[in-house]
């Protein structure tokens, strides 16, 4: 049985108490719209409202392969001044046997490769 420490269980409520302050304190409730193609998610872009308005904060776009795993996950931001989504960074998948490799590649064009070795 695994066991877990008060101070544990505190930090984590702390945590959760703090979040819900601010996010009462900031009036702000956050809007998921996905895009469903096939039974999967391919678009989701991710919307604050605040007094009533809307904002767009984030947008996601993935790519599935012929089993059904993600490929590729590209991440963007709106920016407010040219009324357009900016990229900021991709992720891809590729899958072996028993290991899976993932790149990132940030809007610099920056790619950094993490492999996973499975049993």
């Amino acid at each position: 049985m695994k066991t877990v420490s008060i101070k544990a269980i505190l930090s984590v409520i702390a945590l959760a108490t703090m979040m819900t302050l601010a996010n009462a304190a900031s009036n702000k409730r956050i809007f998921n719209n996905d895009t469903i193609e096939e039974g999967k998610v391919t678009v989701r872009e991710v919307c604050s409202e605040e007094n009533g308005l809307l904002s767009l904060i984030s947008r996601s776009e993935m790519e599935y392969n012929e089993d059904g795993r993600i490929s590729v996950k590209r991440d963007y931001v709106w920016n407010k001044e040219s009324a357009a989504w900016v990229f900021v960074r991709s992720v891809s998948y590729s899958y072996g046997d028993h290991s899976y490799t993932i790149t990132l590649t940030d809007a610099k064009g920056n790619t950094k490769v993490l492999q996973q070795q499975g049993e």
